[in-house]
């Protein structure tokens, strides 16, 4: 939070409340995280890095859970800075980044939605100089141990989904998120009656 006004700084800026994380949590090791419950979003912007700047407020209707907390949760993960962008390829990188996506991917006992979606952009890449590729994998890899997707992955490669038949989906399933999560939308449509 001290440089730049990129994806995780806009993040913090549009939802404060989350600032005082840096107040009360230390510096995470490998093997940790830091999960951020109910975090409402207050503003709109526009711009990214030097260009950012404040739009409007921003109204979150975003439903609440029991305890009145919104329905948003962030996970904070570290990715190790590639100076040498040759060394995330080494054993014991890689090793440290599907442990570090593994305990972020993880759904907390507090979450009662055991499907809940996780969305990391290109994480460690960017100014940290990540593969993408090799992101990509390593977060495939740790999804699938803590069981978000691995039950879909199978039916998809039963089903030999296409690129095609996955943006099919997601086309279709624009109208029905208020009705099911993606993955029960997937699991329910068998890819040949996507296009009938």
């Amino acid at each position: 939070m001290n440089e730049g006004c990129v994806q995780e700084e806009i993040r913090f800026v549009i939802c404060p409340e989350m600032l005082l994380s840096l107040l009360l949590c230390e510096v995470i090791h490998a093997d940790e995280c830091v999960f951020l419950m109910g975090c409402e979003r207050f503003s709109s912007y526009k711009g990214y890095s030097r260009t950012f700047e404040y739009k409007e407020d921003y109204i979150d209707s975003t439903p609440k859970d029991t305890w009145g907390r919104k329905l948003c949760h962030v996970v904070a993960m570290d990715a190790i800075a590639f100076y040498n962008r040759a060394h995330q390829y080494t054993i014991k990188n890689m090793k440290r980044e599907i442990v570090k996506a593994y305990t972020c991917f993880r759904i907390p006992a507090s979450v009662t939605d055991p499907k809940a979606g996780i969305a990391t952009g290109n994480w460690g890449c960017g100014a940290f100089n990540g593969n993408k590729q090799l992101k990509a994998m390593i977060q495939l890899i740790a999804a699938s141990q803590v069981l978000l997707f691995s039950e879909v992955y199978k039916y998809l490669s039963k089903e030999k989904a296409t690129v095609k038949d996955l943006c099919t989906y997601l086309q279709n399933y624009q109208n029905l998120h208020t009705k099911m999560t993606l993955f029960e939308y997937i699991l329910q449509t068998p890819c040949a009656s996507l296009y009938s």
